[in-house]
């Protein structure tokens, strides 16, 4: 019986923490960077391996998560060029003209995660 228990608890765990992740705000809002990370260097306005490094640094911060629907819907819809924040959503050509600032500024605001990034990879290739 406790075998059964341990067993089931073992199984169950996994899914529980990824339905808590999804209604989780800050995961979906990293989630949703990692994206317009990817939509920046797609466009020019971050390098190529600014996703790599973006996401190293979150998993060095946060650890590694497990993805999730709601997750993959926020990364997409970040590479697609929407910005999801505090619960509200945002083309990245809305947030530059809201700010007054163009759209390669919006973007450059990953550059310091992503070099951050870099060390946290460096370090643990060492």
């Amino acid at each position: 019986m406790r075998l059964r228990v341990l067993l089931a608890s073992f199984l169950l765990l996994p899914i529980a923490q990824a339905i808590a992740q999804d209604s989780d705000p800050f995961y979906l809002e990293k989630r949703n960077d990692l994206g317009l990370v990817a939509y920046c260097s797609a466009h020019g306005m971050l390098p190529d391996d600014g996703y790599r490094f973006f996401k190293a640094g979150v998993d060095e911060i946060f650890g590694p998560r497990t993805n999730t629907p709601e997750g993959d819907l926020h990364e997409r819809k970040g590479r697609d060029g929407i910005a999801y924040l505090q619960g509200e959503e945002q083309s990245i050509q809305e947030m530059a003209a809201a700010y007054d600032v163009d759209i390669a500024e919006v973007c450059g605001q990953y550059k310091v995660h992503i070099s951050l990034g870099k060390i946290a990879a460096s370090r643990r290739a060492k």
